[in-house]
């Protein structure tokens, strides 16, 4: 049996752009808020390459605390962002339609303690139900991406209290 599967993920060229679309969809409404934004490849060699909720789990410990100073060299908040797509049927007068939104979920989180300081969600901007259908048709995934990052700022805004 002379079978050989590769099971490393590498990126590839749409992975990169795309990585860099949700950087500058979620970045200008930060950067415009006096927000300054470190590189996420910077980080990811800060952090050896392992995910966030990994890096995050363990909050004890030597290890975690190296962890959170390297990274607070250049950061004092991470943001998660997963994007990802969903169907959503939307009743029109000629019938129902289905539309592809974005499904957006990002989170803040303060290195000094490990703390979430701010999570949203696309589905927090589209609404619910007949209302998100009205969303969905005039907006594009640029306008919910940084509509979901203002209710990200909003969130931690609300947080400092």
């Amino acid at each position: 049996d002379d079978r050989y599967q590769n099971n490393e993920r590498k990126f590839v060229l749409a992975d990169r752009q795309t990585v860099r679309d949700v950087e500058r969809l979620f970045g200008r409404p930060l950067r415009a808020a006096g927000a300054a934004l470190a590189d996420q490849e910077t980080a990811v060699q800060l952090i050896a390459n392992r995910p966030l909720q990994q890096m995050l789990q363990n909050t004890e410990g030597e290890q975690a605390r190296k962890d959170r100073d390297a990274l607070a060299k250049i950061s004092d908040v991470v943001l998660e962002v997963l994007i990802s797509s969903r169907q959503m049927v939307v009743s029109e007068v000629s019938g129902d339609k289905v539309y592809t939104v974005p499904d957006i979920q990002a989170t803040a989180v303060r290195l000094s303690d490990s703390r979430i300081i701010g999570q949203a969600s696309s589905r927090d901007v589209t609404g619910k139900d007949r209302y998100a259908g009205r969303i969905v048709r005039n907006f594009d995934v640029q306008e919910i991406a940084e509509a979901t990052a203002l209710a990200l700022m909003e969130d931690m805004a609300m947080g400092v209290r």
